[in-house]
């Protein structure tokens, strides 16, 4: 449970949801699949144990273990994470072909999401009629609930297929006994508007069915389109750790839950103080690294360099909008060429430095001189030296 009192987003926020319903939100993580088709990305089957685990720390209600059909090694993690005990449901991944679902009962996962293409830009480059594909889905569906899986029916690049097609596609999934129905944004074209408005469609015909949205971020709107798909009803979003997936990422469920949590007021069962570690263990799996200012997991989130902020370090609610402790991280004053005077004294009591009041003024045009020329921030060791030069 989120403690309020350290977060300090003001009352606008309540003023203008106040006649909001409320809301409740699941994540359903898919960087085993989704996340691994980020370029140059493979997990070994150890790795994707290791990662399950992690999320399954965070408090991820579902987890999409793999797509088995795609090799042995998959298979192997498969396996592996539905024995681990985890408490998250463990989720496979089907195309609307009964061979892939077949591997997903071999592996006796209850629970399977099966995918088919339904904008006519897709089955075109498949070469695959409107009616193939509806005979595809209603086997396949209908394979898997006889062999009791529950399914989730997940309609590729739905947010461009034909409004009254889309219907018949879902609906002929409901009908084969699918349980749960998926929208996916495959190509993120849709704005947030436009993700409420289908969220609503969807949910006006499909009743208490649960609903999904599987978003990517190719406009920068993934985190945005997954919180309108809340508002307007959804209950699970799909998403990965720190976004990872190919092209411009998936949906990233850090910053989802962050801005559900803080700004909405909406529960998520996600523990951001286990953030940050889970994110830095991910990189170091996949070998990628994070712009420093990313929300969420950024290494400079709580740092700060301008003096006029350093100015207000004391004081938390005037310079940040909620607390490092909610992400179980720490706050720090780094010095270069926008330090003041209240960043000399700050880093010098940090080091345990003893300064006199009449030398800030003299120390910090050294660093200031200094940080110039090197083009970035000055080391704890190069400000000791300029301190003990200046004693």
């Amino acid at each position: 449970m989120i403690d309020r009192s350290k977060v300090w987003t003001g009352s606008l926020n309540e003023l203008a949801l106040a006649d909001h319903p409320k809301r409740t939100a699941g994540f359903y993580d898919t960087t085993l699949r989704d996340g691994e088709q980020a370029v140059g990305v493979v997990f070994d089957p150890e790795q994707k144990l290791e990662i399950a685990k992690l999320v399954d720390g965070l408090g991820v209600g579902r987890i999409e273990a793999g797509f088995p059909r795609v090799s042995e090694d998959d298979k192997e993690a498969i396996r592996a994470i539905a024995q681990a005990g985890l408490n998250a449901e463990i989720w496979g991944f089907a195309r609307a072909m009964i061979p892939d679902v077949e591997a997903v009962a071999e592996l006796d996962l209850k629970y399977c999401v099966i995918e088919a293409p339904i904008s006519d830009q897709k089955l075109s480059a498949l070469g695959v009629s409107r009616e193939k594909v509806l005979e595809r889905i209603r086997n396949a569906v209908k394979f898997g609930t006889e062999n009791g899986i529950h399914v989730a029916y997940f309609g590729v690049d739905s947010t461009r297929a034909d409004l009254d097609f889309f219907e018949t596609v879902y609906k002929t999934a409901l009908e084969a006994g699918a349980k749960e129905l998926a929208i996916v944004d495959t190509l993120a074209i849709a704005c947030p508007e436009a993700v409420t408005y289908l969220v609503k469609r969807v949910k006006s015909w499909a009743g208490d069915v649960p609903v999904h949205f599987h978003g990517h971020n190719d406009f920068g709107l993934g985190t945005a389109c997954a919180v309108a798909a809340i508002n307007a009803g959804a209950e699970w979003i799909h998403g990965t750790i720190d976004g990872i997936g190919e092209r411009a990422g998936n949906a990233n469920i850090p910053e989802i839950a962050l801005a559900l949590e803080l700004l909405y007021g909406i529960d998520t069962g996600i523990d951001l103080t286990r953030v940050r570690v889970a994110s830095e263990r991910l990189r170091e799996i996949a070998g990628y690294e994070l712009e420093p200012w990313k929300a969420v997991v950024g290494q400079n989130l709580f740092i700060r360099e301008t003096g006029a902020v350093a100015a207000q370090f004391h004081l938390p609610h005037a310079i940040e909008p909620y607390s490092s402790e909610l992400l179980d991280t720490s706050r720090g004053i780094r010095l270069g060429k926008k330090s003041g005077a209240a960043s000399i004294t700050i880093r010098a009591n940090d080091l345990g430095l003893e300064v006199a009041e009449e030398k800030v003024p003299v120390l910090l045009e050294e660093v200031k001189k200094l940080a110039i020329a090197k083009r970035g921030l000055i080391s704890d060791d190069e400000f000791a030296e300029i301190v003990e030069r200046n004693a």
